[in-house]
C-alpha cells in the first residue's frame, strides 16, 4: 500500500457528512413542529406574546440551536451540490467561500435578533 493511498477512495469517505445532514435534517424537523406547536397554543399572536415567549433563555437557546442546524444544513447541501458540478477548484472554493460567508451572516444576524 502506498504512502497515504488509505485517504483517496475510502468506502467511509463522506459517511461523517451524511451523518451530520441526517441529524440537521431531524432537529430543523422538530424545530419547525415546535414552531406549528406554539402558534396553534396561542390564540392571538402579538408583538408582545413573541417577545414574552423570548424573554426566555431556553427559548433563545434552542431557537439558536435550530437556526444552526438550518446553516449548517445548507452548507453540507450546497457543498455536494458544488462538488458535484463544479470541477474547478479554485471555482469551488469561491463558491464555497461565499455561499459559507452568506450563511455565517445570516447566523449572525439571527443571533443578534435572538440576544438583543
Amino acid at each position: 500500500m502506498a504512502l497515504g493511498a488509505r485517504h483517496y477512495g475510502s468506502r467511509h469517505a463522506g459517511t461523517g457528512a451524511w451523518l451530520l445532514v441526517r441529524i440537521t435534517a431531524v432537529m430543523i424537523a422538530l424545530g419547525l413542529l415546535a414552531i406549528v406547536a406554539l402558534l396553534a397554543q396561542m390564540p392571538g399572536v402579538t408583538y408582545d406574546t413573541w417577545r414574552g415567549l423570548f424573554d426566555h433563555l431556553a427559548v433563545r437557546l434552542l431557537f439558536s440551536v435550530w437556526l444552526l442546524a438550518i446553516a449548517l444544513h445548507a452548507y453540507l447541501g450546497c457543498d455536494n451540490i458544488v462538488k458535484d458540478y463544479l470541477h474547478s477548484p479554485i471555482l469551488r472554493l469561491v463558491t464555497m467561500t461565499i455561499i459559507a460567508a452568506v450563511l455565517l451572516s445570516f447566523s449572525v444576524y439571527g443571533f443578534v435578533v435572538f440576544f438583543p
